[in-house]
């Protein structure tokens, strides 16, 4: 077997995880704190939606004049070109509610760093439905990966995404770093080059009823990659319900780079009653991918999930990966090891059923 990197752990240098804990699910259907509404495509505002017309300002009026009311930003049926260089930036205290025919669409451009939708520095903010359409077909560069459909940032708290689908970006289709209460529920990844969720920093964050499909062209490739940078952490992430399937990496990569070893931290990942299957073909990495990955990181909960036909690993745990459960987990059919340690110790591994995979155990 071919398998990566050099071990490390987490350490004992590792300040202690903060103390605010996962937050409970929220309601899926996030209600505004005020009746007040303003449409889009009526005065002063007057976005057209036609395809054709850059709407990025009269998109952006409109937001502005909702920014700490409680209200909603109705946005109906059409197709508003966004200038994602620019973004369309939320503000505190309001709701985004986009019809189930509303899609914000990137102009295409050829910057490796764009993001159709922003949530930065701000609170109390729901978006509701529609669509982001990145450029990923009609992008004019080559090079980066940082063209994304919503990023959460900037200390922002208390947001709610539902029922949001993000596709065809450069980068990723949907980015947290450095925000707390955050919850995405029924969104969709599909087809964004990068992957589907990137979480490079934050605390109290729930990924619910979501599906994170067919994400590949550069990588890392994951359906959902959880992977902090130096100087930053991630903390307290439920992922439940949802569906990894097609991607080119892997379903779930949660880990610690190796250069950041003592630098960056991750606790409390809880992985319960997710689905993984058909990631790893096709990928780009020079290794094997896998259902779930754990990479020099501890403490977490890998439990009641389905892991079936997957191009590599059912469930990895490698280079120093202490103190974490898997249990109850079905892992079928996947071409390597239903489940390996690989330079790691003291998991809780049991109860498990693995069955046809190409590697035992």
């Amino acid at each position: 077997m071919a398998l990566q990197c050099a071990c490390g752990s987490q350490g004992t240098s590792a300040p202690a995880a903060p103390s605010v804990a996962v937050p409970p699910v929220a309601n899926c259907t996030p209600k505004p704190t005020s009746s007040q509404t303003v449409n889009v495509k009526d005065a002063p505002y007057n976005a057209k939606g036609d395809g054709i017309t850059n709407d990025t300002a009269a998109l952006q009026k409109a937001v502005d004049a909702m920014a700490g009311t409680g209200g909603t930003v109705s946005v109906p049926a059409g197709t508003y070109l966004v200038d994602a260089l620019t973004s369309l930036q939320l503000r505190s205290g309001m709701t985004l509610s986009l019809d189930t025919g509303a899609i914000l669409k990137a102009i295409p451009n050829g910057s490796s760093n764009y993001i159709i939708l922003r949530i930065s520095g701000v609170s109390n903010v729901n978006v509701v439905g529609g669509t982001l359409l990145g450029d990923r077909t009609t992008h004019t560069g080559t090079s980066g990966e940082q063209g994304m459909g919503l990023r959460i940032t900037g200390s922002a708290q208390h947001i709610a995404v539902v029922g949001v689908t993000s596709k065809e970006c450069w980068g990723d289709g949907f980015a947290i770093s450095g925000a707390s209460d955050v919850t995405l529920c029924n969104v969709l990844a599909d087809h964004n080059r990068r992957q589907g969720l990137s979480i490079t920093s934050g605390n109290g964050l729930v990924v619910k009823n979501s599906s994170f499909t067919n994400n590949r062209g550069t990588i890392p490739e994951d359906g959902l990659d959880i992977e902090p940078n130096s100087g930053e952490t991630v903390n307290n992430v439920l992922i439940t319900a949802c569906v990894f399937a097609n991607n080119g990496g892997d379903g779930i990569e949660n880990g610690v780079p190796i250069a950041y070893t003592g630098l960056a931290f991750i606790y409390n990942v809880v992985i319960d009653g997710n689905t993984m299957t058909g990631n790893g073909v096709a990928t780009l990495h020079s290794g094997p991918r896998s259902g779930i990955e754990v990479s020099n990181t501890s403490g977490h909960v890998i439990k009641n999930n389905t892991i079936q036909g997957n191009a590599g690993y059912g469930i990895y745990l490698r280079d120093g990966v202490t103190g974490t459960t898997v249990t109850r987990n079905t892992v079928t059919q996947n071409t390597l090891n239903g489940v390996l340690e690989y330079r790691s110790s003291g998991n809780t591994i049991t109860d498990n059923t693995l069955s046809g995979n190409g590697l035992p155990p």
